[in-house]
């Protein structure tokens, strides 16, 4: 997570407000976030899109409609929790989910398709930013602008805009040297993000391999040029993008869409298929082409060169290679899984290393899902292959889950000055003795420090998302009951998530088809698998040494009802209770 302050904002609440907005638009784009603080999948639209496309599976008897409810169930959480949404419909939300045992599928299909007309994504987003706007202008809610900001962030993602984009037009719009004068300057912001279609033409270096296919390629709208347009060479020359012998220009165009960054994946699956369908025929030969392509917009004047996007896989927190080592050889010298559940441990390490390698996100999800799958026992308890892996997974992900937030704070207010951070922790109770995650727990999470807590909120100044975020920590933290039910929020996403992964993981395999939101569902994934892997290392290598798998997905099991329990008992946190969450 990065928290950005910057020098040129007034001091008046409503700017201070505009800032806490950019650096909350800056967490939920920045690659490396923590997937709690990140967009949600879907937002309440394309989960009823998704509910109609499940329904036609179900009329087409390819799915059971038992796997409907689960959808639905989200859809209804989502619309409740939506304020956009509530802003939308005029009608109560039981009048679109018709959930029971003797609705009709042709009524509940005929309501939902009314409710996404409603869902209009333009009227949605127009609504959205006009919310946040009235909500900056008139010193609203911190809370309602980091909601609206989440949603508007997965409606544009949904839609079809890049990641990249919105974050490289928030760096540019709030963190920029450019002074914000005024809140109106937001309306400049949000047309620069706007659900507005674009002409693009895209200029690839590809190797000479696909003059083989000339004829072919021109049902994809790919050219073949012998040089780049003279408005494009000095760019090119620049950019240092200089045609070797082995090379031709390749010119895409007729695309249209939100965004460079998306006009250029939409321009690399063209050569995809192109590369794919010549090596049914040439195995040995392979048509490639570089990284870096020249890309044109139709309604400015600036032409650009731009990378290929970092892989959805690459988007997680690395360990250094020193600590990577370290963990590695503790593994290796420390493992007790017998011979056979070693062997399946590889195959999982082995399609994680075959996602990693892959440069299509759909092979990524598959393989992740197929890893997944491997990693999980068969005599998991739950009926279904889905509720065995939720069965399996759910353990080890909430009984991390609240103790990851607390480490991610941590980092974040190291981060922003260590030293600040220890001068206020050292009015702790026995300071020296204590751990750094212990005392930030305690300082966040006791009344008994509430005046040190906004001792650092003072100190915090212009970093207005990291107090916002000890804040919200303070509310989850402040009694157990808050904690069970965040934990129990958790569980119901997890499995929602879980199950959109394996729908989509089959709609790739059967239909061929991707979605906009295809690389969330790979961010998440991954998580899940490297936390069930991690959970493999600690439950073989530590003091239980497990000797199966079987065994670790028990063990993992006992521990967190065992968590859960310990922490239903406890009626007020304390020193010695709060500990629970470092175990």
């Amino acid at each position: 997570m990065l928290f950005k302050s910057t020098n040129v904002w007034h001091q008046k609440d409503n700017l201070s407000l505009v800032l806490f907005f950019g650096q909350r638009l800056d967490e939920l784009f920045f690659d490396y976030t923590l997937d709690t603080y990140k967009p949600p999948a879907l937002n309440p639209t394309f989960i009823c899109r998704e509910a109609l496309a499940l329904i036609n599976e179900v009329e087409n008897e390819t799915i059971d409609r038992n796997n409907l409810s689960f959808v639905l169930e989200e859809l209804e959480w989502a619309l409740r929790n939506d304020l956009v949404v509530k802003e939308i419909l005029a009608l109560e939300i039981e009048t679109f989910i018709l959930n029971g045992e003797d609705t009709k599928l042709s009524d509940l299909k005929l309501r939902l398709e009314v409710l996404e007309k409603l869902l209009n994504p333009i009227e949605y987003f127009n609504i959205c930013c006009s919310m946040i706007f009235h909500q900056i202008s008139n010193s609203g809610s911190k809370k309602k602008i980091s909601k609206l900001a989440t949603l508007l962030a997965s409606l544009l993602i949904n839609v079809g805009i890049s990641k990249q984009h919105i974050y490289e037009k928030t760096k540019d719009f709030f963190f920029s040297d450019r002074e914000i004068e005024s809140v109106k300057d937001l309306i400049n912001f949000f047309e620069s993000i706007s659900l507005t279609h674009h002409k693009f033409e895209i200029f690839f270096l590809v190797s000479n391999e696909i003059l083989k296919v000339d004829e072919a390629i021109k049902i994809f709208d790919i050219s073949i040029i012998n040089e780049l347009p003279n408005n494009l060479k000095k760019l090119a020359k620049e950019q240092k993008l200089k045609k070797s012998k082995s090379e031709v220009w390749v010119q895409i165009d007729s695309i249209e869409t939100y965004d460079r960054h998306t006009a250029r994946r939409s321009a690399e699956n063209s050569l995809e298929m192109v590369s794919d369908l010549f090596s049914l025929y040439s195995h040995k030969a392979k048509i490639k082409w570089r990284s870096e392509a020249i890309i044109t917009q139709c309604c400015e004047d600036v032409d650009r060169v731009i990378k290929t996007a970092k892989s959805p896989m690459n988007k997680c927190v690395d360990l250094k290679p020193h600590l990577a080592s370290k963990k590695l050889n503790y593994f290796l010298e420390n493992i007790s899984l017998r011979r056979d559940a070693i062997i399946k441990f590889n195959r999982v390490v082995d399609l994680h290393s075959a996602a990693l390698d892959s440069d299509l996100p759909e092979n990524q999800l598959i393989n992740i899902w197929i890893a997944i799958e491997t990693l999980i026992p068969s005599t998991i308890n739950g009926g279904g292959k889905v509720k065995k892996i939720c069965n399996a997974l759910e353990p080890i992900l909430l009984k991390n889950y609240i103790q990851r937030l607390i480490v991610n704070l941590v980092k974040d207010l190291i981060k922003w000055s260590r030293t600040k951070l220890t001068n206020i922790l050292k009015s702790i109770d026995n300071y020296k003795m204590k751990k750094l995650t212990q005392l930030v727990l305690e300082l966040i999470c006791l009344e008994k420090y509430d005046n040190l807590r906004k001792k650092l909120y003072q100190e915090l100044e212009n970093f207005h998302l990291l107090r916002y975020r000890c804040f919200e920590m303070y509310e989850i933290l402040k009694k157990p009951e808050s904690v069970i039910e965040r934990i129990t929020l958790h569980e119901k996403k997890v499995r929602w998530q879980v199950r959109r992964i394996y729908r989509t993981r089959n709609l790739i395999v059967h239909s061929g088809n991707s979605l906009p939101y295809i690389d969330t569902l790979i961010e998440n994934s991954h998580d899940y698998l490297d936390q069930a892997i991690n959970a493999v290392v600690e439950y073989s290598c530590g003091m239980l040494e497990a000797n199966t798998l079987e065994q670790v997905f028990e063990m993992a099991k006992l521990d967190y009802e065992y968590y859960f329990k310990e922490l239903n008992k406890i009626d007020k946190f304390d020193e010695n209770n709060i500990t629970i969450f470092l175990s």
